[in-house]
């Protein structure tokens, strides 16, 4: 139920962007698109901030943002399963009453009450999606492709070093996607969405205990599948939760085969491959004219800084270079 207070609103084709500003408590009934919880201000002072509700596709963000400490209670989604990740507090943070530490991942299954407590400076990110797509592109990963596990309403405390990357990584991508001025092709925004996703997923596994199970792939056999997989895909970026998906290989499995046999992850050797394509097309004496950024973005880089040191470190110039060399 929304509270019917609008802020700035952005539509482009795959993506769309709304900003609510927070001015009161009755303003963070909506901390996320499709949630109607009860907001209590614990605390004496005024209440400021915003709520970024981000679409791409049909997977719904929300980013948040406020300044004095809140109790909240309720479903954060009817039908959709919810992830949160903490960015940000300058107080404590409970969910359910246990310790929310900075990069911690709650999961909310559908029509659960959250119940959450949040100090000052708190800043929040949260995915929705259904639960069969969750499902679908989680389907090689044993546990994580349960059901159960989505529909047990709980706390996920990652390796601190993980969570601290996760967190910082989020927040890049959601800064550089909310300046993109140009709307992102169909298979980029599913780039994006699957590599938002795959953060949670990351955090989420750090948590979890090692599958003991051998692979039943050989490393060379399912390295070798897995370039096939990528050569077929006509030049789109492919997203490593699509190759688990196509080999029904979980993400542990695929790792270790790429790591036995080439020495780098299989999320290093996508992205390398993904650079020479864009490298290809920058140094290309036939490439129309073409925001390096926009390039990047359409190959599975939506942060152009990152993307940039990457390039410099794999290639030793910088795209701009590139660019200008084949003149």
């Amino acid at each position: 139920m929304s509270n019917g207070r609008k802020g700035s609103r952005l539509d482009k084709k795959n993506l769309s962007v709304e900003i609510a500003p927070i001015k009161g408590p009755e303003d963070l009934r909506e901390i996320t698109r499709g949630s109607d919880v009860e907001v209590t201000q614990v605390k004496a002072g005024k209440l400021r901030g915003s709520i970024r509700h981000i679409g791409i596709g049909n997977l719904g963000i929300s980013v948040g943002r406020f300044s004095a400490e809140i109790r909240s209670r309720g479903p954060l989604h009817r039908e959709k399963v919810v992830l949160g990740i903490l960015l940000a507090s300058a107080g404590r943070a409970l969910h359910w009453w246990e310790e929310t530490r900075l990069g911690d991942v709650g999961i909310f299954p559908p029509n659960v009450d959250a119940d959450a407590i949040y100090g000052g400076g708190a800043a929040y990110l949260v995915v929705s999606i259904a639960l069969p797509e969750l499902l679908l592109m989680l389907s090689s990963e044993n546990r994580l492709a349960d059901p159960a596990f989505w529909n047990t309403k709980g706390l996920c405390h990652p390796h601190p070093r993980v969570a601290d990357e996760v967190g910082r990584r989020l927040k890049g991508i959601m800064c550089d996607v909310e300046r993109k001025a140009n709307a992102p092709s169909a298979h980029s925004a599913d780039f994006l969405r699957r590599t938002i996703i795959e953060a949670f997923v990351v955090s989420l596994m750090s948590a979890l205990p090692r599958d003991s199970r051998r692979s039943l792939y050989t490393g060379a056999r399912l390295v070798t599948e897995a370039e096939d997989y990528v050569d077929a895909s006509e030049g789109r970026p492919v997203h490593i939760s699509e190759v688990c998906y196509a080999l029904k290989a979980s993400r542990r499995s695929l790792h270790r085969a790429f790591v036995d046999t080439l020495g780098v992850s299989p999320a290093a050797y996508l992205r390398r491959r993904r650079l020479s394509t864009i490298r290809s097309i920058l140094s290309g004496r036939d490439t129309p004219v073409i925001s390096i950024a926009d390039l990047a973005f359409e190959y599975g880089f939506p942060e152009p800084g990152r993307f940039s040191a990457y390039y410099r470190a794999h290639f030793g110039e910088t795209p701009s270079e590139t660019l200008r060399s084949r003149s």
